[in-house]
């Protein structure tokens, strides 16, 4: 199997050492979508002594493993209740209220990853000059503040480019790609009244990703370089391992460990990087959670994200990221309607390495995430098109 685990070592703690450690720890978790369900799923299985987690809709997903407060996730006498219900606080989402977390940890508070390093990646332009003035390869980039930026832009890179909101953007949603000179009106009224900025446009060969997991030790662990498929600009299917060459899957990996090597957090990151035309790798940024593409590790791999994450911000010994299956492919399940949500099988499948994960929403919506499907095997070619015959045979 491909040995995807990169650390550096300092100390571990021996196995009832960490035990205790798990069963005297409660966690709390802002955001109670999928990611805060996996993420309790995961905790209930190491056996923490307990998951609390936050969310505005009552009844969201993680509250079948965890107990919930309901409340904003950017109210700060909310935050601070879950903080008096948990011994570490993390987060499954960035658009929280990072004041609120940064007069916690001033309070002595443990928050993973740290509210500094939240607060860079949530503003996209912040986190892409981090990257670049640390020599991590990123895409031409500058400030928007008129369309006489983006025409100098263009002057200098030419088109296409990708004009991009600088923060509450996800899925696509704050981006505004610019072919041509007629297109920057639009584009400049797309995005109104966001903080802008503007990218060269790459020419993309393919769109990888890793999950990096860094302990409060600093030491640092690598899962494989998987390929993401997007439509929509949306992660539909995700490949694993990528099918690209060993040296560059290796590249890859080594970018992503730098990057996160030089935040001072710990917990697992999602690392998303283009490989142009030409083969070079160019990182396109960092989400300081779990992710949608790390899901396939939870069936397919020795250490899923989740578990792994918990490990980190409690400050264990990263443990192994191998594949237990030559190929995995994580297809999600979208929501092509709206309205009430129901699972209902349209066709009988061999169910024999294939993992069916609903999330357990209750309302469904065109695009949203309502689920995920993971197919594990020898041959990613063969594990794909039984990754498609599944989700072609579940209707949500």
């Amino acid at each position: 199997m491909l040995e995807s685990k990169l650390t550096v070592h300092s100390s571990s703690h021996d196995p009832q050492e960490e035990q205790t450690i798990i069963t005297s720890t409660r966690i709390g978790v802002i955001g109670g979508g999928q990611l805060g369900l996996m993420l309790g799923e995961a905790a209930r299985a190491m056996h923490y002594a307990g998951v609390t987690v936050l969310d505005p809709t009552e009844n969201c997903p993680a509250s079948i493993v965890a107990e919930q407060i309901v409340g904003s996730l950017k109210d700060a006498a909310a935050i601070r209740r879950l903080a008096n219900q948990a011994d570490i606080v993390t987060f499954e989402i960035e658009h929280i209220n990072t004041q609120a977390l940064k007069a916690l940890e001033s309070e002595g508070v443990q928050i993973y990853p740290a509210p500094d390093v939240l607060a860079i990646i949530q503003d996209k332009y912040r986190q892409k000059e981090f990257l670049a003035q640390h020599g991590i390869p990123v895409a031409p980039y500058r400030e928007v503040a008129s369309a006489s930026d983006i025409e100098r832009a263009a002057e200098e890179w030419g088109y296409p480019l990708v004009l991009k909101a600088k923060k509450d953007a996800y899925d696509g949603r704050g981006n505004a790609r610019i072919n041509s000179a007629q297109e920057i009106k639009t584009a400049l009224a797309h995005l109104v009244g966001r903080e802008l900025y503007v990218e060269k446009g790459l020419m993309l060969a393919k769109e990888l990703g890793v999950m990096i997991a860094r302990n409060r030790r600093g030491e640092l662990a690598a899962h494989p370089v998987v390929e993401m498929l997007h439509e929509r600009d949306i992660c539909q299917i995700v490949l694993a391992p990528a099918p690209i060459d060993v040296a560059l899957q290796h590249a890859a990996q080594q970018i992503a460990l730098r990057a996160i090597g030089y935040w001072q957090g710990a917990g697992i990151f999602g690392v998303e990087m283009f490989l142009d035309t030409d083969g070079h790798l160019w990182l396109n940024e960092i989400a300081p959670r779990p992710h949608n593409l790390g899901h396939y590790t939870i069936e397919a791999c020795e250490t899923s994200q989740f578990a792994q994450h918990l490990r980190a911000i409690t400050d264990l010994a990263l443990t192994s990221t191998a594949m237990r299956y030559p190929a995995a492919v994580m297809v999600n399940i979208l929501g092509t309607r709206n309205g009430p949500a129901h699972v209902e099988w349209l066709n009988t499948i061999d169910m024999h390495n294939v993992f069916v994960h609903v999330y357990g929403k209750h309302e469904t919506r065109i695009d949203r995430k309502m689920g995920h499907i993971t197919v594990v095997g020898d041959e990613l070619s063969v594990v794909y098109q039984r990754a498609q015959e599944a989700r072609a045979a579940l209707s949500m």
